[in-house]
């Protein structure tokens, strides 16, 4: 099976690519809905952040209320770094066990991983390609604004928590520029995907 890492900063069109890829035949896991299954109420990941961050970021029905955990930990790197430790391990023990039970059913598929912060946590050298999602900054902060309903400042501390897209750019195998229009957009990554097949 070949893996390839999907990646890209906030609202860079990571996700757009990512279903158009599926459309293609690929197979996706995406790592932020493994984040999600990871703190369900209960898990030990979620025992875990609660303990590190205290039940203030737990709402009555139990669920992390991700608003008030992700003002947390945007504007402070150490914390954003203990919930990372916290989750990041679970994440890539179920991608690779959910990639295992893939490669056995299509050996010869594609299979995408739709990874934010594949560059941050060095995982790279995982996959057989690398895509990166961009756009220029200014596209990101007015996307994240409307998207999130947030301030320009809270758009920024988001943007600046991940490394920034230009340095992602570079470090890429591909770079799929998302602010052509969809239907480029749609060949360009059909394109790439029969190159990987």
């Amino acid at each position: 099976m070949i893996t390839v890492g999907l990646t890209g900063g906030i609202a860079s069109g990571k996700s757009v690519v990512a279903r158009l890829m599926v459309r293609c035949g690929a197979h996706l896991i995406d790592a932020d809905t493994l984040a999600k299954e990871a703190v369900r109420p209960g898990t030990v990941v979620w025992r875990k952040i609660v303990r590190t961050f205290g039940r203030d970021i737990v709402n009555r029905d139990r669920e992390i209320d991700r608003p008030r955990l992700g003002s947390l930990i945007f504007r402070n790197p150490k914390k954003r770094q203990q919930l990372n430790a916290i989750v990041h391990p679970w994440v890539y023990a179920e991608y690779q066990r959910r990639a295992r039970a893939l490669a056995n059913d299509d050996p010869d598929g594609v299979l995408v991983f739709d990874l934010p912060l594949l560059f941050e946590t060095n995982a790279q050298r995982r996959f057989d390609h690398v895509i990166v999602a961009y756009v220029d900054k200014q596209t990101q902060i007015r996307r994240i604004m409307t998207r999130n309903h947030l301030r320009r400042s809270e758009a920024l501390a988001r943007i600046n928590a991940q490394l920034p897209l230009l340095q992602k750019r570079r470090q890429a195998e591909y770079v799929i520029d998302t602010r052509i229009s969809m239907a480029l957009l749609r060949k360009q990554v059909r394109e790439l995907y029969k190159s990987f097949t």
